[in-house]
This record gives C-alpha cells, sequence and structure tokens, in this order.
C-alpha cells in the first residue's frame, strides 16, 4: 500500500521514465545480447559445419579414385589370362633382344588397359631378383627405398590383395620426371602369388596415381591464405600421425596452441585410416560476426536514444492535452454517443475538443442511418448463391435469411470452361460469358450463377417440373454452341442429383467438385449427369487413386517409376474380367487427368484434341491389345512430358531423375556428377533425394538399369555382356550379380522364360 502510494505521488513524467527502462530499454538489451550470444555459436557451428562438408569432398574424391584404382589393378592383372604380367616376367632376363621385344608387348599391352585413364602416373613390375619395369613414367625411387615402404611389406605379406600407399611430392620431377609439387600420389600395390604370376619372377605390381583431393586441398589451403574462404588449412595424417600429405613447407606454420582451432574426419581405408585436419584460426570462425554485431549494438543504442527522446517530446507534448479527450474517448467506447466534453485548455486544444464533439454528433448520426439502411437492405438470390460457396454463409443461415431461396427442388451444376485461345484477361471473358447465358430463356427463368474462377463456374437450377433432366441438358447444348460460336470456348458440365432444402446443398456441392474430372473420360462438350451411374463413378474415382503415382511419373516423365506402376497395372490384369479390367484402365486417364488438372495444365493439349475414351478403350476387346495400348499411350505421354515440360525450372528431384533416365548407360554415373547437374551440396542432394523418393540414389539407379536390362532382354537378341554395358555395367559377372539379387534369377533365365 505504501509503494502504490508513492508511486501515485511520485511525478507522471518520471514514472514514465522509470517504466521505460524498466519495461523497455532493460529487456530489448537482455534479448539483444542473448540473442548475439546465440547467432555467434550458430556463425560458428555453421562455419565448422561448412569445413566438414569440404572436408566430405575430398573425402568422397578419395574413396572414388581408390576404389576405382583398386579394381583397375585387379582388372590389369588378371584380364586376358595374366597377359601383362607374363609380359613383364618375360623381361626378367639378361637378353637385350628378347628384353625389347617382351618391353614392346607391354608397353602396347599396358597402354591400352591404361586408357583413358589420365591420372595414372605409372605402373611398376618389380622382380624378386632386383630388376624393375616401368610404364609411362620411371619412378625415382632405387629398389631398395621403394622395398622399405611400409605398403610394399603389407603387399608382400597378403599376397593376390590390393594393398594401399601413397607418396607427397615435395618439389618438381620428386617422384617421376615432369611432376609438379605437392602432389598427393595413391600408391596401390599387389604381390602376386602362384596362380596369377606362373613364372614366380615377379614380386610387386604397383600402380601410381594422382589423385584432383590434391588439387581440391590445394586451392582450399590457397584461397584461406589469401582470405578468399573460411575453410583453413587442410592436410592429411596416418593412424600413426605420421603426415601424408601437406601443402606447407616444414615448419612454415606452427598449429600447437589455442590460437587455431582444428577440424578433424576420419577416412576409413581398406587397411588404415587417414585423417583429414583443417586448422583455422579460432578468430576467423567469429570474426565477421562480431564486426556486424558491432553495427548492430550501435545501431540499437541510437533506436534506443531515438526512442527516448521522442517518449520524452510525447510525454511533453500531446499526453497531457488528450487526456480529456481520452475520458471522453472511454465513454464512446461504452456505447455513450451523448457525451460532450467541456472545451479547456490552449486554443488547439480547445479545437481538438470541439471537433471531437462534432465527430461523436456525426458518427451518432452515421450509426443511425446505418442501421435504417440495413433493416431495409435485402440481398438477391445470386448474393445468398456466392456467399454459400464463398463459405461467407452456411446453408443454415441462408434459409433463415431468405426462405424462398430453398422453397422448391433445385440442381446445383459446376461448369469447367476451356479456352481454345487464351485471352490477356480470361475474367472479362467470363463475365462477360455468365451475362450472354442470360439471353437463354429456360437459363434466365430457372437458373442462377456464381464464377469462382475464370476456368470454374457453378449454376443453381430451380427444377419446376417432372422431366427436368432431359431440359436442363438440352439448355446445357444451346449454352455449349452459344459459347463456342460467340467466344470460342469449350463448357464441361457436370449435373448434380436433384436435391431440396438447405441440408442437402453441402453434399450436392461437394459431388458436383468432385465429379467435374469425369469429363476428361467423356471428351469434347462433356456432360457429365450424376443422376446416371452414380454408384459407378464413386468407384471409379476410388480406383483411380491407385494409380496417383503412375500418373504423377508419366507428368514428369520419370521412366523408373512408371515402368515399375506400369507393371504393377499389367500384373492387375491377369485375373480380371474384361469389363473390370477395361474400368482400370478408366481409372489409369482419370488419374492423368487430374494430375495435369493439378498443375492448371490442359489434358488435351499432350495429343492435341479431347478424346472420348469411354469409346476408345470400350472397343478393344482383348487384354493384350489393351497392353499394347496403354503402352503406346504411356509412351507418347512421356514423350510430350519430357519435351514440353520445362525441367530447368521444375523440382531439382525430378531434373535429377531425368538426367539419370538419359545417362543410365553411363559407367562413370555417380552421385557427384548428378548433384553438380541440378547445382546441389552433395550431402544435401543425397538426403534430399532420399526423403522425396523414399530409396537411396543407388537403389534408384540400380533399379532404373535392371528395368532397362529387362526391356532388352525382352526384346532383343544382343548377348548378355552387350546388355551389361548398354546399362552401365563394364563388369558382366557384377552386372549378373545385381540382376539375380533383384530380380531372382539370372539375366539368361530371365531370357528363357520371357
Amino acid at each position: 500500500m505504501h509503494r502504490g502510494q508513492m508511486g501515485r505521488r511520485l511525478p507522471l513524467k518520471t514514472v514514465y521514465y522509470l517504466s521505460f527502462l524498466f519495461f523497455i530499454v532493460i529487456p530489448i538489451l537482455i534479448v539483444l545480447v542473448v540473442a548475439l550470444f546465440v547467432l555467434n555459436k550458430q556463425f560458428k557451428n555453421q562455419a565448422l559445419t561448412n569445413i566438414r562438408q569440404a572436408q566430405e569432398t575430398v573425402i568422397t574424391e578419395l574413396k572414388s579414385d581408390i576404389d576405382i584404382m583398386s579394381m583397375r589393378l585387379s582388372h590389369l592383372i588378371y584380364t586376358n589370362n595374366n597377359e601383362i604380367l607374363a609380359y613383364a616376367a618375360e623381361m626378367d632376363t639378361a637378353d637385350f633382344g628378347r628384353r625389347y621385344e617382351y618391353e614392346q608387348k607391354l608397353q602396347q599391352a599396358g597402354n591400352l588397359a591404361l586408357e583413358p585413364v589420365k591420372d595414372i602416373i605409372s605402373v611398376g613390375f618389380y622382380m624378386k631378383d632386383g630388376r624393375k619395369t616401368y610404364i609411362k613414367n620411371d619412378i625415382n625411387r632405387t629398389m631398395d627405398e621403394i622395398r622399405e615402404m611400409d605398403w610394399y611389406q603389407k603387399a608382400l605379406e597378403k599376397s593376390n590383395t590390393v594393398c594401399l600407399g601413397s607418396y607427397d611430392t615435395v618439389s618438381s620431377s620428386d617422384l617421376y620426371v615432369g611432376g609438379k609439387k605437392d602432389l598427393l600420389i595413391l600408391v596401390f600395390a599387389l604381390a602376386p602369388d602362384v596362380s596369377t604370376d606362373r613364372s614366380q619372377k615377379i614380386e610387386m605390381v604397383v600402380f601410381y596415381q594422382s589423385t584432383d583431393a590434391a588439387d581440391r586441398i590445394k586451392e582450399y589451403n590457397r584461397n584461406y591464405l589469401e582470405g578468399k574462404n573460411k575453410l583453413g588449412i587442410t592436410q592429411i595424417r596416418d593412424s600413426g600421425g605420421n603426415l601424408v600429405f601437406s601443402t606447407l613447407d616444414q615448419g612454415e606454420i606452427d598449429f600447437s596452441g589455442k590460437k587455431y582451432t582444428c577440424v578433424k574426419t576420419p577416412l576409413e581405408l581398406k587397411d588404415t585410416v587417414w585423417y583429414l585436419e583443417s586448422y583455422i584460426e579460432t578468430r576467423d570462425l567469429t570474426l565477421e560476426y562480431w564486426n556486424r554485431a558491432v553495427l548492430v549494438l550501435l545501431a540499437a543504442v541510437l533506436i534506443l536514444l531515438l526512442a527516448g527522446y521522442y517518449s520524452r517530446y510525447f510525454l511533453r507534448s500531446i499526453v497531457n492535452p488528450v487526456e480529456e479527450i481520452s475520458s471522453g474517448l472511454r465513454e464512446v467506447e461504452e456505447g455513450n454517443l451523448d457525451v460532450h466534453v467541456t472545451a479547456s485548455g490552449q486554443s488547439e486544444v480547445r479545437n481538438m475538443i470541439h471537433q471531437f464533439n462534432a465527430m461523436v454528433r456525426r458518427l451518432k448520426a452515421l450509426i443511425g442511418e446505418y442501421e435504417e439502411r440495413v433493416r431495409n437492405m435485402e440481398r438477391k438470390p445470386g448474393d445468398y448463391l456466392a456467399a454459400l460457396l464463398k463459405k461467407e454463409m452456411t446453408p443454415e443461415e441462408v434459409g433463415q435469411s431468405s426462405r424462398d431461396f430453398f422453397m422448391e427442388p433445385y440442381v446445383l451444376m459446376s461448369m469447367h470452361i476451356v479456352y481454345e485461345n487464351p485471352a490477356e484477361n480470361e475474367m472479362d471473358v467470363a463475365v462477360r460469358l455468365k451475362n450472354s447465358f442470360e439471353r437463354n430463356p429456360r437459363y434466365a427463368s430457372r437458373c442462377i450463377a456464381y464464377i469462382e474462377n475464370s476456368s470454374f463456374f457453378f449454376a443453381f437450377y430451380r427444377v419446376t417440373e417432372e422431366e427436368y433432366s432431359s431440359r436442363i441438358v438440352k439448355m446445357l447444348q444451346e449454352l455449349q454452341r452459344a459459347a463456342a460460336n460467340e467466344f470460342g470456348v469449350k463448357i464441361e458440365v457436370c449435373i448434380g442429383k436433384k436435391a431440396f432444402g438447405f441440408e442437402e446443398f453441402p453434399k450436392s456441392e461437394e459431388d458436383v467438385r468432385k465429379k467435374i474430372c469425369l469429363r476428361h473420360l467423356i471428351g469434347e462438350n462433356a456432360v457429365i449427369d450424376l443422376n446416371r451411374a452414380e454408384e459407378k463413378d464413386d468407384s471409379l474415382l476410388e480406383l483411380a487413386k491407385e494409380y496417383e503415382r503412375l500418373a504423377n511419373a508419366l507428368y514428369i516423365a520419370d521412366e523408373k517409376n512408371m515402368a515399375e506402376e506400369k507393371n504393377k497395372l499389367f500384373v492387375a490384369f491377369s485375373d480380371l474380367p474384361m469389363a473390370e479390367i477395361r474400368g482400370r484402365a478408366y481409372a489409369v486417364i482419370l488419374a492423368i487427368g487430374k494430375r495435369f488438372d493439378r498443375d492448371n495444365s490442359r489434358f488435351s493439349d499432350a495429343f492435341g484434341q479431347q478424346y472420348n475414351y469411354l469409346d476408345k478403350i470400350g472397343r478393344i476387346e482383348d487384354v493384350r491389345s489393351l497392353k499394347l495400348w496403354l503402352t503406346n499411350y504411356f509412351a507418347w505421354l512421356m514423350d510430350y512430358s519430357a519435351s514440353k515440360l520445362n525441367v530447368a525450372e521444375a523440382d531439382v528431384i525430378v531434373r535429377a531423375k531425368r538426367y539419370m533416365a538419359d545417362h543410365y548407360e553411363d559407367c562413370d554415373l555417380s552421385l557427384p556428377k548428378v548433384a553438380e547437374h541440378v547445382g546441389l551440396n552433395e550431402k544435401y542432394f543425397t538426403n534430399r533425394f532420399t526423403k522425396e523418393t523414399g530409396e537411396n540414389f543407388s537403389s534408384y539407379l540400380t533399379a532404373l538399369r535392371m528395368q532397362k536390362a529387362k526391356e532388352l532382354l525382352k526384346t532383343t537378341t544382343f548377348k548378355v555382356y552387350e546388355i551389361s554395358e548398354m546399362v552401365g555395367y563394364h563388369n558382366v559377372e557384377h552386372f549378373n550379380r545385381m540382376f539375380k539379387k533383384l530380380n531372382g534369377i539370372t539375366p539368361a533365365r530371365y531370357r528363357k522364360t520371357m
């Protein structure tokens, strides 16, 4: 109580400033400081995330090089019944002529096997008697130096097993003549046993390959030292802490101490672990953030100063003169329009009070006039229909407001307008089209219409006779002819069931909205009467939901999913009577039409005209002919979608699928290449691809290739190894394993069953 009395005794200005300080200034500063601290953490974490993503890119390149070159080494050794090893073994002789002869054969066979791999530096063959032979470039290391390497010893311990090593070139021509400084040379060694090298002369076969990962690390490091990125200095160490690769001279930068932050990512190899280490000055992680934070703090202080100055001005110049008017406003708020404020104060204040009193008197008069106008105003039937369809009024409210609206039975119709020659302002054409309906006598006497949008109308038809159905159809046909002649548009209509009262209006509206899509099956100037075969229509709409995935695949030209869904459709035909098979074909067409509707695309544009699919499919008498017709139909749609769909502006996953469908035969097609094509980071792309397609990139690509292989096996006479290469597999054994894993049988067996 004592504190409240003190507050009331304080001057209003003092209370105002204290409140401004504790309730505005201090909370703003606290929120600002906390927000800056949180943002600092986020900036730092984002910087670390960027470094890890850069490291993942390097790791991906290294893994790819290691996996590919390991396979190439095995291929080089085992190809053509160990031909290259045999040539190399024959060179282990003192006979110069014989050595020269087999050196030429070895070079020729080796160069042929190594093409077109430009990153291979050399292939070395090391004999047990100390001799050595190279393909491409000679290695500047003695036999003793090479034999002392860990990877050489590991390969001797594990015959016929590829072992990995590396060299970091410290100067030009360090490892071979013409080599650059700071190259990371990957070494792949294999010691052949007697089953591989029957001569038992060759002790070791070694691949020397440069990797683009070194160039990427050099670029990262150079740009960091030049201030162009915040990725730090990156280098590679093995599990023992030994430096595998670095672009810095020894001792050039000391990374010890708290000055640098280290981000380390492991690279797990077959027989060892390497670590990518990125050292970045700790202050670089948040330097840019704090530079901006200072500006934000200065701006916040300036805003607070301006707010304080304005609040003082407001208190001094406005609050007190308006106090009397504020009291009068509270009276008006409570509904008292008889309030009158006595003029007082300076002339400006007195003028304000006079204006307030005049405003109250005018407001009282306006409210009276408005209430009188509302009492006398009546809505037209068209206004009630618009209010119903826009959900501004419920059917029950309309029934209460206008007893005549639902007095008679009615039929609700939906109309889809097709503009053959789209105008710049289709809504203007729609309004003129609706007005032209009034020239039809039956429409003018029984119908009201509502334009939901330029392509969709509703019509409310009052039923006044027993034989109303045929007369509605005749009226609609007259409207269709008039609209085509005068405006060049086509009208497709769905006639709802006869209804009565406001209770049946929502169901009637739902029916004509949902079933207008049946126009896709009927063709040009379709008139759908729901009073006929309603149960069949409902089952057809429900069945169409099963083929939404097929329709979507056709719309975006997704070959893989289209082929899968088409096979499911044809399998479903197996045990069904012809009538039900036709029903499923109708459902597929309906699903495709609805997919076009979803993007406001015209289904008829795919074929240049509208077809009556009920008649077209109804004339097909056997399952085989219907399958052939659907196959050709899908192929046409796929070609249309691929050529007309603006893939450059479509979803990136659609673009990725199209790219994979166009390049599946490329054995080097990989996730990094597809991610680069659609312009996304590899990690983000693979996460998004898996989330949106329900399967990872590798599974999708494998399924696509196997789908193509099955088509070739069924429709061509190519050999299995030829088909393997045609779908992106150079190794036919790997192709056979993958085909059997996915299909349960070998390719040859599959061809026989077909």
